[in-house]
């Protein structure tokens, strides 16, 4: 008899959970017996509230006692009175994000028990319809331990009085007091903030000592001197992201030779002239990204002489750079060797000779968008391509490629995870059922807008696929059946907009897919009610479908289906 495998400690366990991804492997973990509920649930650190989730709050805070990262950015309700509901458990939060929020909640936040209050590293306030000068020094006070906020994209939808008004958004000031309050702070975002200017910039160098990353997007009254400010005074500095001013070159030189531990550097829509990137060269920085995201003013010569002095580039991003074709991205591959995520989109001269090229010239890549270039034509032919580490392809809007350069593809990439191919419109289900019969490992799937699309192909299995988009595709009931069929770990569905799609093929994903949690119907052509009962009772494992629009459900069915642990919500 084989001797007695020994019982494994609950300590044990619990450093192995610990490394895996809450998201995908918690749940099915957590139920194979009682033991592992238990150990799963002390591992849950990370708790998203929305409103239907809102509901069964004091039984999931119950449930979780090791919370870190609680998030309420798709909650719709009072916050303040979640977060005094949070605050009886007393954990040991790490990060809070309050974006999209109407406002600051201010006795919500006071309410948190003072240890959670301290232990607050990261705090999310992003696309607050109002935030203010009073905020900020509400913030300094509370959590005076944070060493990342988010302060951007501010909505401004202050409905009160005009002479009012001025109170009622961040300011320099405003940001003065926050950075004399918070000498821990580490990164901070400020994209949005349009009454900001330099005076900004100069008071967070002095203030915050340990700043690492500043993000100043579309603030108008930011400058270059403001710029130049950062990068020679804060010596902790690693990432600066600047959108749409210019920078002069000779000027920013000697404040960029200061910038000795800048790692990551991001420019959209701006004029970024050669003699910046010759400065970008001389400054020898240990540059590890790199982005020029619709910018202009600058050739190929500025990028071929940076590429070639950092060729430790782990990401490159040449976004909307019109003059680069495949032959130039010959003499740029030469020196991404290194580079793990490289990103071309909008680049419209570049064909599947630049693909191919890249796939073979770049063995470290595991990432590569090529979004409305011109993939489907081959300037020239590449031959012996193949890169088995690349996991994730985004070929999104690329009007010609076809069936054939997705079989090409797929053998040079066979270990993709995530596939983007959504509104290429000339590819159909041989395309796409080549592509899954090749890519074994594919979790991922997007083929929105692929009208051609009928089914995901004959005798194909795609038993790992977890998510698919399909919005606007010609997907049928026949492939809706096929779907259901063939993939079996299916965790998302995203239909909107079939209008092939009845109720029959609906039931036939929802009765075969056992792991299915969420489906997306809207605007699909489905007039019978009875379907979403239907839905709810035969898969217990859905917990949210949207209905298609003009399909409503009354408050008792929607409670009805709540209580059987589904969210119904009409699209």
């Amino acid at each position: 008899m084989p001797e007695k495998c020994p019982d494994i400690p609950d300590e044990i366990w619990e450093q192995i959970i610990s490394k895996f991804d809450q998201d995908r492997f918690l749940v099915p973990l957590s139920m194979l017996s009682r033991r592992f509920l238990s150990l799963t649930n002390q591992a849950k650190q990370t708790l998203s509230i929305s409103d239907p989730t809102a509901r069964l709050l004091p039984r999931l805070l119950r449930r979780f006692p090791n919370l870190k990262h609680i998030s309420l950015s798709d909650f719709h309700g009072d916050p303040d009175s979640i977060l005094l509901l949070i605050a009886q458990f007393r954990f040991p939060l790490e990060s809070l994000d309050l974006s999209n929020l109407k406002r600051l909640p201010v006795e919500g936040i006071r309410g948190l028990p003072v240890s959670s209050l301290r232990s607050i590293k990261s705090l999310k306030l992003r696309c607050l319809s109002v935030l203010s000068d009073w905020d900020l020094g509400f913030i300094a006070q509370w959590m005076p331990n944070l060493e990342e906020l988010d302060l951007s994209e501010p909505k401004d939808d202050y409905r009160g009085d005009a002479d009012d008004m001025a109170a009622s958004v961040i300011t320099d000031d405003g940001v003065e007091s926050l950075a004399s309050k918070l000498s821990s702070l580490r990164r901070i975002r400020l994209s949005g903030n349009y009454l900001i200017s330099d005076k900004s910039l100069d008071s967070l160098p002095e203030k915050c000592d340990k700043l690492e990353e500043i993000v100043v997007d579309k603030c108008n009254f930011v400058t270059q001197d403001g710029i130049s400010n950062v990068l020679r005074k804060c010596v902790n500095l690693k990432s600066v992201s600047f959108l749409g001013m210019d920078i002069i070159a000779p000027d920013i030189s000697d404040s960029l030779a200061c910038a000795r531990n800048v790692s990551v550097l991001d420019f959209s829509y701006m004029r970024v002239s050669d003699g910046l990137l010759f400065a970008i060269v001389k400054a020898c920085l240990p540059l590890k990204k790199f982005t020029l995201f619709h910018c202009e003013n600058f050739t190929f010569s500025g990028i071929l002489a940076l590429l070639r002095t950092y060729q430790s580039l782990e990401y490159l991003a040449l976004e909307g750079v019109y003059f680069l074709n495949d032959r130039s991205m010959i003499d740029l591959s030469k020196f991404l060797r290194n580079a793990n995520t490289v990103k071309l989109n909008f680049c419209s001269r570049l064909s599947d000779s630049t693909f191919f090229t890249l796939v073979k010239n770049c063995p470290s890549m595991n990432s590569l968008e090529m979004e409305k270039t011109n993939l489907g034509k081959q300037e020239f032919a590449v031959n012996n391509v193949s890169n088995p580490r690349l996991r994730a392809l985004n070929l999104a809007s690329n009007k010609t490629l076809t069936n054939e350069c997705l079989d090409q593809i797929a053998a040079a990439c066979p270990n993709i995870q995530v596939l983007d191919v959504s509104n290429c419109l000339a590819i159909s289900r041989k395309g796409v059922g080549d592509i899954l019969r090749k890519c074994n490992e594919l979790r991922h799937l997007q083929i929105s807008g692929c009208g051609q699309v009928k089914n995901l192909g004959v005798n194909v299995d795609v038993p790992k696929l977890e998510v698919l988009r399909a919005s606007g595709s010609g997907l049928t009931d026949e492939g809706m059946a096929m779907v259901g069929k063939r993939c079996e770990g299916l965790m998302y569905l995203d239909v909107t907009c079939c209008n092939s799609i009845t109720s029959r093929g609906v039931l036939e994903v929802v009765g075969s897919c056992s792991k299915l949690r969420e489906i997306n119907l809207n605007f699909c052509r489905i007039t019978d009610k009875s379907i979403v009962p239907r839905m709810v009772l035969t898969a217990k494992s859905l917990r949210k479908i949207v209905t298609p629009r003009g399909l409503v459900c009354t408050e008792d069915e929607k409670n009805f289906f709540w209580e059987h642990g589904c969210y119904v919500c009409e699209g």
